[in-house]
Parts: C-alpha cells; sequence; structure tokens
C-alpha cells in the first residue's frame, strides 16, 4: 500500500480506503473478518457511514459496535470518519448520537467529521446556517473531538460552495469516468441523485472535447489543499452493467480515481473479505491491469481532447512529464488564477519545462483521446514561463 497526505489535514492514509455503508448491517463475524482482511492489506482509512440503529433510549449503535469490536487494540492506527446525516439537527440533538458513536468505538475522537449526501442547496444552506451542523463541527474540532470536518456531496455546485466556504478540510465526492464527463448538470438539478446516473448512461462523447467541468472540483481541492477522497470509483457497480465489453475492472478504476488531481484515496466499499481482497490486488497490478484508457476510449464516455494522466504520450524525446504539465494546467481551470502560488512552484519543481517541446508530434500520435499536446504545452509556457 502506498500512502498519500490528506490535504491540510496532514493524515497519512492509504491509497485505498474503504467504505463501510453496506457492511456494517452484516453480522458482527462477517464485519470483524472484512475490517481485519482490509487492514492486514494496509487499509487505514474508513468512511463509517451513519448507522440507522440508533437506541434513543440506550443512546447506542449496534452497528458501531461490530467496527469498535474489529478495531479494538488498534485504533490509534486509523483514520475514522464520522459520519453525520443530521443536516437539519440542531447541535443538542446531534451531540448524543456522536458521543453514542465515540462510546461505541471505545474512541475520544473522530479523524473527520463528515457531513453526508448533501446534495441540494437548501441542505447546504442549513448545514452553513446559524446554528446548524457545521456550526457543531467547528466546536468539535475546537475540542479536539473532531479533529478535521468534512463534507460529502454528489453536486459540483455544492462542492464549490464548500470550498469557498474555508471551513471543510477534506470533501468526499465521486471519481469515475461516467461522471467525470457530465457537462450539463442542469439534467440533474432537479435534486433527484438518479439523475446523475441517468446523465451518465444517456451522454454520447460523439463530437465533444475539451476538459470537463465536474474534474475542476478535484483541482481545486488541490489548489486549496483541501483533502479530496473519491467515492463510488465503480459508480455503485453501474459502470460495469452499462459497459461490461468495454474493459473496466475495479483495478482500472481504482487507477482511474488515483490518477486525477488531488485525490488522496479511493474509498470502495465492500461486505465481505473476498471483495476487500479483490480491491487490494491494485497494490500488487501491473501497469497493464492499472492501465483505464483502453476500457475509457472504448466506452461512452471518450471525449477527445480530455487529458486523463495516462502516460500514453510518453516517452517524450525532450522528457517533458507531459501528464504532469496537464495536471498542472488543470489546477488553473476553475478560476483561470495564474497567478497561484502552490501550482506555480510544482510547476517550478519539473526537471524539464514545457519550453524544452521539440514539437514533433509524436506524443499527439499515441494519445488514445486526440489531445493537443503541443498547443497545451504551449499554453503552459505562457502560463508558468511568461
Amino acid at each position: 500500500m502506498k500512502y498519500r497526505i490528506l490535504g491540510r489535514t496532514g493524515f497519512k492514509i492509504g491509497e485505498i480506503g474503504m467504505g463501510l455503508e453496506h457492511l456494517l448491517d452484516k453480522e458482527a463475524q462477517v464485519v470483524a473478518n472484512t475490517i481485519r482482511a482490509a487492514i492486514d492489506g494496509g487499509v487505514n482509512c474508513f468512511d463509517c457511514h451513519m448507522g440507522h440503529d440508533y437506541d434513543e433510549k440506550s443512546i447506542t449503535y449496534v452497528s458501531y459496535e461490530k467496527l469498535g469490536k474489529a478495531i479494538r487494540g488498534i485504533r490509534e492506527k486509523l483514520h475514522l470518519s464520522h459520519i453525520s446525516h443530521w443536516m437539519t439537527r440542531a447541535p443538542q440533538d446531534a451531540a448524543p448520537r456522536f458521543e453514542a458513536y465515540l462510546q461505541a468505538l471505545d474512541t475520544d475522537y473522530a479523524d473527520v467529521f463528515m457531513i453526508q449526501f448533501c446534495d441540494k442547496a437548501a441542505d447546504y444552506e442549513q448545514v452553513t446556517a446559524e446554528g446548524g451542523i457545521l456550526e457543531y463541527a467547528k466546536q468539535l474540532k475546537a475540542q479536539g473531538k473532531g479533529r478535521a470536518i468534512g463534507i460529502a456531496t454528489h453536486s459540483s455546485a455544492i462542492a464549490y460552495k464548500a470550498i469557498d466556504n474555508g471551513a471543510f478540510d477534506v470533501i468526499m465526492y465521486p471519481v469515475n469516468p461516467a461522471f467525470d464527463v457530465v457537462t450539463d448538470e442542469e439534467q440533474y438539478k432537479s435534486e433527484d441523485l438518479m439523475t446523475l446516473w441517468n446523465a451518465a448512461h444517456d451522454f454520447k462523447a460523439d463530437g465533444k472535447a475539451g476538459a470537463q467541468p465536474r474534474k475542476s472540483v478535484y483541482s481545486e481541492c488541490e489548489r486549496k489543499n483541501i483533502g479530496l477522497i473519491a467515492m463510488k470509483p465503480f459508480a455503485g457497480g453501474f459502470i460495469f452493467g452499462v459497459e461490461g465489453d468495454a474493459g473496466f475492472t475495479p483495478v482500472n478504476l481504482i487507477s482511474y480515481a488515483l490518477s486525477q488531481s488531488g485525490v488522496s484515496a479511493v474509498v470502495p466499499g465492500c461486505t465481505k473479505p473476498s471483495e476487500i481482497e479483490e480491491i487490494l490486488t491494485y497494490n500488487t497490478a501491473t501497469d497493464e491491469m492499472r492501465d483505464y484508457s483502453g476500457a475509457v476510449a472504448k466506452s461512452r464516455w471518450s471525449v477527445r481532447e480530455n487529458c486523463l494522466y495516462c502516460n500514453h504520450c510518453l516517452p517524450c524525446a525532450a522528457n517533458i512529464n507531459i501528464g504532469q504539465v496537464n495536471r498542472l494546467l488543470d489546477a488553473l481551470a476553475y478560476d483561470g488564477d495564474s497567478d497561484a502560488g502552490d501550482v506555480r512552484t510544482r510547476y517550478d519543481a519539473l526537471p524539464v519545462k514545457a519550453s524544452a517541446c521539440v514539437e514533433c508530434g509524436v506524443c499527439e500520435e499515441r494519445c488514445p483521446f486526440k489531445v493537443k499536446v503541443i498547443e497545451r504545452m504551449k499554453n503552459a509556457v505562457q502560463v508558468f514561463e511568461g
């Protein structure tokens, strides 16, 4: 397992984490065996989906107690996000539930207090309003009981609001080739989440070119040093069902998510040991097994002139790291701020700059997505070296 830093939190987390949404309602032994298989494989980041079995009389969570038993004695080695689904609750209503979570896990803090499933504009307003759940999360952070604050959303509009807010240290957002290409978010402003899947299903790449607007969320998280956790790497299994012949696998879809700008970890959901073991084959997979470019190119989501950082353009005759230059260019896509300090610093650290391009064109011949590499290298020279 390789490890990455989760934005400004400073947490060192495994590239592959685990979502527990569909695990914690299983039998205790299944939960324990699956969690242990994950930990044995190097997983240290768990997305603890809010349990639905809270008992108000006893103030307990049966599901979290299963998890607590599974991690007993090793809590300090793990990073756990506590999921709050109480966006409309006042802090005094949320507090007993949070305390029950801590008690069940035999801990006195959550690494990330994650506000879950915030996809509606009205919900976001409630989250950030005076006396709302964000205010409670800030109190927990000040007390050291919630060491970072996060928000999970499927909507780029909400993600941008959260990024600009400044209070959120972590954003959980879907990262997969099916959702990334959706350009007309009007199709799911109905606030019916399934319309996002519908938009991906109906998408046709014919005649469409250029970078995708939803991917700007990744770049902006990277620029602002906000930790980005990729959820739904398989779009809930939708990708395998819709494009079963394209060649998508759990391994190459995880590789896709981890190749995007700003992503610290991917958290696929697993319900039994064999599933987490299959996911963890990514750690020993060959470059060929991790290569997602062929599958994307065969799918309905193959958009021309959109760099996916697959490195098929390499080797470059001038030794330019073309994919990394493109990542840095894309990191400016949100508002076009070419004076972004951290991005410029990372460009300056590249051993070979875009200005070394000899315009041989071999990279463009190799690119499965017909990216105008020479044009982008010229753009990089203007932006970073001008």
